[in-house]
Order: structure tokens, then sequence, then C-alpha cells
């Protein structure tokens, strides 16, 4: 049976927010602005970020009109069963195309790095069980884990990054140089996909204890922040050239610093676990709102969740073997994702807040 916990605080929505989006996409973020931006990739990641963070306002404004539903309420009563149906029939596709290419480059990240004798297979199928029980476990069990994991994982990893830029010599940042419009897009698409967790937001405000506010907003602010901090340093340690070529540069650069102790002799491994915490918190979160929005939309009762459950697991484990390696998976991801997120970040908020203010003036 699910537990009806589903009532959490603001700074747990903001600790969900911040795992859910630090996903394997800032692996390889730094060497693909490179690759289009030069020296200005970092401008390019901090310009994504901060469009992809005034993206989100949208998605707070749609739920402070409607806080007492989730997203399927708000596209039948705006849009229409018929329309309203093939919207969320696309979100369902959206959830499932992020938590498939997150968990196959996962495992594939995982197996490469700490379990090479491990079939893909088997790591993907233990961290789909592992995310499915927290799923069961309701949004306040994603919140309280939340909290416990960002202060466990993301200390240790602010010790790392504060003796990386310690250490780095910065010549190769200069001159500083903008990013063309090309490498402004560049920086809009990367980004969106590290924003994947925004999409959360369709389905929680019923589930907050308070008014959510700017709280979103800031929280992508600080990821904007991180994200734009990592990107310098990669470049500051390789140069354009170099890191251009790399495949996962964030966890080469953090290993170029060598700490006495146990704990932080590879930091490497510190980094796998705290991507692999945030791959967990968000695939649990695929699995609860996909069973969620799967229930909603068949119009059934609570109780048929465990089922759809059941049925998100298994297609996120059978599409996760769609693309042949990581890298065509990486490939797919860059592809299709920032297109979804540009119409279910952008589009589809902009789509309701149009169409439910022409509504309330009909009403009027």
């Amino acid at each position: 049976m699910f537990a009806e916990n589903r009532k959490i605080s603001i700074r747990q929505l903001q600790m969900l927010l911040l795992l859910d989006c630090f996903g394997t996409a800032v692996l390889f973020l730094p060497a693909e602005l490179a690759e289009i931006s030069g020296r200005g990739c970092f401008f390019a990641a901090l310009l994504g970020g901060l469009g992809v963070s005034a993206a989100s306002l949208l998605l707070t404004a749609v739920g402070r009109r409607m806080p007492n539903g989730t997203v399927v309420d708000w596209c039948r009563s705006v849009c229409g069963n018929g329309i309203g149906t093939i919207l969320l029939l696309g979100l369902a596709g959206k959830l499932l195309l992020d938590g498939m290419l997150e968990l196959r480059i996962f495992s594939e990240i995982i197996c490469r790095f700490m379990l090479p004798a491990t079939p893909v297979w088997v790591l993907s199928l233990v961290l789909l069980l592992v995310a499915g029980a927290l799923a069961a476990q309701g949004t306040e069990c994603r919140g309280r884990t939340a909290e416990i994991l960002f202060f466990l994982v993301a200390i240790p990893l602010l010790l790392v990054l504060l003796a990386v830029a310690a250490s780095t010599r910065y010549a190769r940042v200069l001159p500083l140089a903008l990013p063309s419009p090309s490498g402004i897009g560049a920086g809009l698409a990367e980004m969106s996909i590290v924003f994947r967790g925004l999409v959360f937001l369709y389905f929680i405000y019923p589930d907050l204890k308070k008014p959510v506010g700017f709280a979103v907003w800031k929280g992508c602010l600080l990821i904007t922040a991180v994200v734009t901090v990592i990107v310098l340093l990669c470049l500051a340690n390789y140069g354009e050239g170099m890191l251009a070529a790399k495949l996962l540069p964030t966890l080469q650069m953090l290993e170029r610093v060598s700490f006495t102790g146990v704990f932080l002799t590879r930091q490497d491994l510190l980094l796998l676990w705290f991507w692999m915490a945030s791959a967990v918190l968000f695939l649990s979160g695929v699995v609860f709102f996909g069973s969620l929005l799967g229930t909603q939309l068949c119009r059934q009762a609570e109780k048929k969740r465990k089922l759809w459950l059941w049925v998100v697991l298994a297609a996120l484990f059978a599409l996760s073997f769609l693309p042949e390696s990581l890298m065509e998976a990486q490939r797919l991801r860059l592809a299709v994702s920032p297109w979804l997120n540009l119409a279910y970040l952008v589009g589809l908020p902009v789509l309701l807040l149009l169409l439910g203010r022409k509504g309330e003036k009909k009403d009027v």
C-alpha cells in the first residue's frame, strides 16, 4: 500500500529541487558548452540558467492560480478533455524519456567507473527498485530523504569544489569572451536539461504546507550559480580545447585535488555518490508522479496507484535499453529533451495562464 505522506515544507521542496536538478547532465555540460562557446562557456551556462530560472516563475504563477489541483485538473479545466488529454500524454512521455535516459546514462557511468564487472541491467534494476520503494512512501518521504542527503553530500562536495578553486590558475579563462547567439541558445538548451526537476512542480502544489512564493526561483538561482562555477573551474583547469574533448570533465576535474584521509581520497567516487543520490531521488519522482498522472488521467481511484507504480517501473526499465550506448543516450537527450522542455516548462504554463485568464474574463 502507498503511504499517505503527502505534505512537505518549502525548505524540503527547495532541497528536492536542488537534488533533482543535479543529474548526469552536469557531468557532460562543461565539455558540450566549451565545444560551442569556447571561453564563453561559463557565461553561456550563466545566461542559460537565468533564462530557465525565469521560466520557473511561470510554473509558480500557474500553481498560485490553481493551488489545489495538479496539471491534470489544470489542463482539463482550461483546455478541455480532448486537447487536455493530448497535452497530458505528452507530459507522460516527457517524464518517461527523462527518467529512462537518466537511468541508462547513470547506470553506464557506474558500470564504467565503479563496477565494470556488473551488467548494466543489474545496476538499472537496483536503482529502479530503490527509487520505487522511495516513491511508494509518498512525497513527505522524498522530502525528508532530500533533507538528509543534502547535508551528507552537498557539504563534502562543496569542500572539494573550494579546494579545486583554491588550487586552480585562471589564466586559461582570459581574455574573457562572451558567447555567440548560438552559444547562448546552446546554454539555454543545456541548462533546460539540468533543470528537468522543474516538471514535478506540475504535481506538487497540493502537497505544500505553505504557498511557494519565490522559493523555487531562489533555488533555481542557486543551482545556476553552482553549475556556472563548475563550468568555470573546468575551463580554468583544462582550457577550451582540451575541455571540449573530454567526456566527463566534472569528474576528472575533481580528481586533480588530493585530500588526506579515507573519506575524500577518491573525489570522483564522492561525486558519483552525490549523483547516485540525485539519480535515485529523481527516478523516485518520475515513478511517484508518473503513477499519479496515470491514475488521474484514467480517472481511477487512489488505490490504483500501486498498479501504475509497477507500470512506470517496467516502462522505465524497458525503455532504458533503447539507446545502444552511453553516448547514444546522451545524443538522444541533447536532440529531444530541450524541445520537450521548451514545450512543457515554457509553452504549457503560458498556455494555461492565457486561457485561464480568458476564462476568468468570460465568467465576469
